[in-house]
């Protein structure tokens, strides 16, 4: 990376505010080394931290824009179908919206690996199409955010071979069902039962008599135990 002169303060703030993000996200206190080099850390900077930069929504009409001219440059080079390369690209958006601070195009390769080895594996209900697209879309679509944002193409090929880097992982951990959230879990009973997810009404019938039968199911277990002399 090139060097420049940057004011220490303003280095220390984004320091605590880096170790304010991976509190969140990645503690790793069964680490020694990583929470002793942490506490090193906090009391050099903590007294920089910033306040929470204020969340701005994107337009609706630069996200449309966005996810149009990615979804045709996609069908450009190949036979993809549009539909799931359009929801995927929602996907990806969304995720940078709501969990990269820096903005949702800033694309790095720890985001990456939080993403493929954390998040969508334990929110994300991906069907056999999403899945199989998925490794090349994510690629292209890193590589078509960062070029908005003006990266050159010499920073953006680290971002995309970690990609490659955790796909197995990602695969791992997509497939252990123990690991899922429970907004997942529930999708994938729903979507298990021909449940059209996008029908409210039927999601909401559905719920209803999912949470019935795990209640029956809890209270049938329970009876035997209560009936023991």
């Amino acid at each position: 990376m090139p060097l420049a002169g940057h004011p220490v303060p303003d280095s220390l703030a984004d320091l605590a505010s880096a170790l304010r993000t991976t509190a969140m996200t990645w503690p790793r206190h069964d680490d020694e080394d990583y929470v002793t080099l942490r506490a090193l850390a906090w009391s050099r900077c903590r007294d920089h931290l910033p306040d929470w930069p204020a969340h701005q929504e994107m337009p609706e009409t630069e996200r449309d824009r966005l996810l149009t001219e990615f979804t045709a440059s996609r069908a450009a080079a190949g036979d993809d179908d549009a539909a799931t390369v359009r929801s995927l690209a929602e996907i990806f958006l969304d995720y940078g919206a709501s969990h990269i601070t820096t903005g949702p195009l800033c694309w790095s390769p720890t985001h990456i690996a939080l993403f493929l080895t954390d998040w969508l594996p334990r929110k994300a209900v991906l069907d056999q199409d999403h899945h199989t697209l998925l490794p090349g879309v994510l690629k292209d679509w890193v590589c078509f955010a960062l070029t908005e944002r003006g990266v050159a193409d010499r920073w953006i090929t680290p971002v995309t071979t970690a990609i490659a880097t955790h796909l197995p992982d990602f695969e791992a951990a997509f497939g252990e069902h123990t690991a899922w959230g429970p907004a997942k879990q529930t999708a994938a009973a729903l979507a298990a039962r021909g449940i059209d997810l996008t029908d409210r009404a039927a999601v909401d019938t559905a719920i209803r008599a999912l949470n019935a039968e795990r209640l029956t199911g809890q209270l049938t277990q329970e009876l035997p135990a209560q009936h023991e002399p």
